[in-house]
C-alpha cells in the first residue's frame, strides 16, 4: 500500500511481528543525498527491521520529503514513518525518534551517513540472544571516504572488554555499530534531548554501567565523518567550533561525575582520570593555537587538578604566557 507523501504515519501494513522486534531510529539534518545513500543499507539487510523511523531534525534541504519518496516508491516490508522533527539537538531527535517506534525488543541508532554491512542486524540479534545478560551489541567501525578509500578503523573487541576507558580515548560515536536492548535505554533515562556535545558518551558511558557488552564478529560498518561537507550538506557537529575540545572536556566531566555517583569506587580510577585531564589538555592546547592563553592556562591547570601526577600538563601550564592572553 502507498500514501501520500505528506502522511505522518507509520505504514498501516503491519503484518504479524516476529517474536523479537528490531526498531531503527534515523535522525537527518540537510542531508538530503547522504541520506538516500543510507537507506539502501537499511532495507538490504539479512533481517529486516520491524519498524524504521527517521526523524527530520527541521531540514530546509527536503531531506524529509525525499525519504518519504524513496520509501513510498519502495515500499518495503516494514513499518515507517518520517518524523518531522523541530530542529534542535540531535539527541533530542533520536528521543522522538525512539518514542514514534512502539517500545521494539531492541533499538539502533543509525547516523544518516553511515552504512551497515548487509548482515548487522542479524549478527548483532544473534549475539544479544546468545548472551542473555548482554545490554549491547557491538560490530567493528571503519573510516571511508566516498572514493572508497579506507583511512582506518576500530576493532571494537577493545570496546566491548572495557568501555568507558574506550569512550573517555575515542569518544563513543558508537551508535551506528551498536544494537541495544531497548530495556536497558529506557532504564538508564535514554538520550539527553538538551545535550548537544557528547550525548553519546553519556548514553553509552550509562549504558556501560548497566551491563555487559558483547561483539558481534565481522564485516564493519563504514563511518563516513566529514563527507556530508564534501557534498556541501550539513557536517557533523563536532567540526563546527573552534572550540570542540573545551566542548568535549566540560561534557567528559560531567559524565565523570555521573560515573561516580553511581560507582563511587571508580572516582579514583587512575584511567579515566589520566583520560579526562588528557581531554583539558587537549582544550588548552585548542586554546593556545587561538592565542586564547589565559584560558589555556585555565584548562591546563584544571587538567592537573583532575590529575597531578602528569608531566605533558606541566609542562603546558609553565609554557602559557598569560601577558599576552585574550580571555
Amino acid at each position: 500500500m502507498t500514501f501520500p507523501m505528506n502522511t505522518n504515519c507509520l505504514d498501516p501494513r503491519d503484518t504479524t511481528p516476529s517474536v523479537e522486534t528490531i526498531g531503527v531510529v534515523i535522525p537527518v539534518y540537510n542531508r538530503r543525498s547522504v541520506l538516500l545513500d543510507t537507506l539502501p543499507h537499511v532495507v538490504a539487510q539479512t533481517r529486516l527491521p520491524d519498524r524504521v523511523v527517521v526523524v527530520d531534525d527541521g531540514s530546509t534541504d527536503g531531506s524529509a520529503e525525499a525519504a518519504e519518496e524513496w520509501l513510498t516508491a519502495l515500499s518495503p516490508p516494514f513499518a515507517w514513518q518520517v518524523l518531522r522533527h523541530p530542529h534542535k539537538t540531535a539527541a533530542a531527535a533520536r528521543v522522538a525518534g525512539y518514542a514514534a517506534l512502539g517500545s521494539p525488543d531492541y533499538t539502533t541508532f543509525l547516523d544518516s551517513d553511515d552504512h551497515w554491512p548487509a548482515d548487522f542486524l542479524e549478527r548483532t540479534l544473534a549475539a544479544l540472544r546468545a548472551h542473555p545478560d548482554a545490554v549491547v551489541a557491538c560490530v567493528d567501525r571503519r573510516y571511508t571516504d566516498l572514493q572508497g578509500i579506507i583511512h582506518g578503523g576500530d576493532d571494537c573487541r577493545t570496546l566491548v572488554a572495557n568501555p568507558l576507558p574506550w569512550f573517555f580515548r575515542k569518544g563513543a560515536g558508537v551508535a551506528s555499530c551498536t544494537l541495544i536492548r531497548s530495556v536497558a535505554y529506557e532504564a538508564v533515562g535514554g538520550w539527553k534531548p538538551e545535550l548537544e556535545t557528547a550525548e553519546d558518551s553519556e548514553l553509552f558511558s550509562m549504558l556501560a554501567l548497566a551491563g555487559r557488552w558483547v561483539h558481534a564478529a565481522g564485516e564493519p560498518v563504514d563511518f563516513y565523518l566529514g563527507n556530508a561537507d564534501l557534498l556541501g550538506e550539513e557536517n557533523n557537529l563536532s567540526r563546527r567550533y573552534v572550540d570542540c575540545q573545551y566542548r568535549w572536556a566540560k561534557a567528559y566531566e560531567l559524565i565523570f561525575a555521573k560515573i561516580c555517583e553511581k560507582r563511587p569506587e571508580l572516582a579514583g580510577d587512575w584511567a579515566l582520570r589520566s583520560l579526562l585531564a588528557r581531554r583539558w589538555c587537549n582544550a588548552g592546547k585548542d586554546m593556545q593555537k587561538l592565542g586564547r592563553e589565559r584560558a589555556a592556562r585555565a584548562f591546563y591547570a584544571q587538567s592537573l587538578k583532575i590529575h597531578p601526577v602528569q608531566l605533558r600538563g606541566w609542562k603546558r601550564l609553565a609554557g602559557t604566557n598569560v601577558s599576552r592572553s585574550a580571555a
